[in-house]
Parts: structure tokens; C-alpha cells; sequence
């Protein structure tokens, strides 16, 4: 080797030609280490933006999955409320068939929301929703069992004081109270006396009909729809309160001043 070198050296031609092979042997090999360098560099940036474009399409989906439970959580406690107040509708208004077709349809859009909302929901809020629609549901039950019995005795309660039918309507009302009180206490003689007596109040008025009569004595059986109404209505209003507030802890509605 060290006589290749003596030679090279003692020639100036081969020299040259030899650092001129070099130099383009060192302009190959760094072209080469740069296209490298230059294809890991193309590589780590193509990485490094996939990276982002997954990280930003999860972020949208989130963002979208957040807005469809905020505004299904919305508009099923909304539909909740209306069917519930439909439900009490029946109580004043005499229109029993357009009422009843009206918390019907309100019950249908209640239970297409109920349905959308477990589409997107965690479990958690799942069942909750599905104890909101229990409670409804109980109101709706007693409102279609109660409320035409309600309708007659609101009625009767209504006749004004100058009315010649005022004294009859309110021994009505006096003797049907009675009878419940008896009733509940379990009395049975005491029962059979007041219903007898309501019986014949009611016999005395003759706006009603012999339904209506048969209505308000068969209602005699039941508990204070009063409370029973109260009791619903607190009950429904625990249960959406607890819905919402695990929908806003889900949502950390808390987190945004």
C-alpha cells in the first residue's frame, strides 16, 4: 500500500485523477447519506401528520358525539315534561278524546327520544332516562284512570253559590269525602252509610248523568288523587334532576365559565 501511494504521489497525472475519482466518490456518498437523511426526514413528517389527522378527525367525533348528547339529553327531558303535562290535562279539560290522543303522540316522540339517547349515551344516563319514562308512565296510567271521576267532581265543585243545585253539589261532595275517609280506615259499615248518602245527593242533581254518578262512587274505592298526584309530581321531578345533573357532570358543564 505504502508503494501504491509512493507511485500515486511520485506521478503528478495519477494524482489528479485519483483526487478527482475522490471527489466525486465524496459527492456520490454525500448525495446519497443527504437523500437518506432527506427520505427518513420525508417519512418522520408523513408519520407526524397522519398522527395529527387521526388526533384531529378523534377530536371532531368527540366534539360531535358531545353536541348530539347535549342536545338528545335536552330534548328528551323537554318531551318529558310535555307528556307529563298532557297527562294532566285530562284532569281539567272535558275534551277526554282529543286530550288522550295528544299525550299519546307526545308519549310517542318521548319514546323516540328515549331511543335515540341510548343510541349515544353511556349506560349510566341510559338508565336513568329509563326511569324518567317509568314515572311518566305512572302518570299517564292513573291520569287515564282518575281524571274523568276528577272532570265530575271539579264540576260539581264549580256550580256557583247561587246556584239552586250549590247545596245538593256540596252534600255530594261532603258525603263522597266521607266515604273515601271511611274507606281508607277500612270501616265497612262506615263506608256502606256514606256511600249510600252520597248516592242519594248525587241522585238530586240532575246535570248528571248516570255515568258520571257511577264515576264518582267507584272513585270512593281509591286513595286522595290529590296526593297521589303530588307524590307523582316529586317523583318525576327526582328523576329528571338526576338525569340532568349526570348529563352536565358528563358534559362538565361545570368546567365552562
Amino acid at each position: 500500500m505504502g508503494t501504491v501511494i509512493d507511485a500515486i504521489k511520485g506521478n503528478p497525472e495519477v494524482f489528479a485523477a485519483v483526487v478527482a475519482l475522490l471527489g466525486i466518490a465524496g459527492g456520490v456518498l454525500g448525495n446519497f447519506i443527504g437523500a437518506r437523511i432527506q427520505l427518513r426526514g420525508g417519512r418522520a413528517q408523513a408519520d407526524a401528520a397522519r398522527d395529527a389527522a387521526r388526533i384531529t378527525a378523534e377530536a371532531q367525533r368527540l366534539a360531535a358525539l358531545w353536541d348530539d348528547r347535549r342536545r338528545e339529553t335536552a330534548q328528551f327531558v323537554q318531551k318529558a315534561r310535555e307528556t307529563a303535562a298532557c297527562a294532566e290535562t285530562l284532569y281539567e279539560r272535558d275534551d277526554e278524546g282529543l286530550q288522550l290522543a295528544a299525550m299519546r303522540t307526545a308519549y310517542l316522540e318521548l319514546s323516540q327520544k328515549q331511543a335515540e339517547l341510548e343510541l349515544i349515551a353511556p349506560e349510566a344516563l341510559v338508565r336513568l332516562a329509563r326511569r324518567v319514562v317509568a314515572v311518566v308512565e305512572s302518570r299517564m296510567d292513573l291520569a287515564d284512570d282518575r281524571a274523568p271521576a276528577e272532570r265530575v267532581r271539579r264540576r260539581l265543585d264549580a256550580i256557583p253559590a247561587m246556584s239552586p243545585q250549590h247545596v245538593g253539589a256540596k252534600r255530594a261532595l261532603r258525603a263522597l269525602h266521607d266515604a273515601r275517609l271511611a274507606n281508607l280506615a277500612r270501616d265497612q259499615s262506615g263506608y256502606a252509610a256514606c256511600r249510600s248518602a252520597a248516592r242519594a245527593a248525587l241522585a238530586e242533581l240532575p246535570h248528571l248523568s248516570d255515568d258520571d254518578r257511577l264515576l264518582l262512587l267507584d272513585d270512593t274505592y281509591r286513595a286522595h288523587l290529590r296526593a297521589r298526584r303530588r307524590d307523582q309530581e316529586e317523583s318525576l321531578d327526582a328523576a329528571l334532576g338526576e338525569l340532568v345533573t349526570a348529563a352536565r357532570r358528563l358534559l362538565k358543564s361545570e368546567d365552562v365559565e
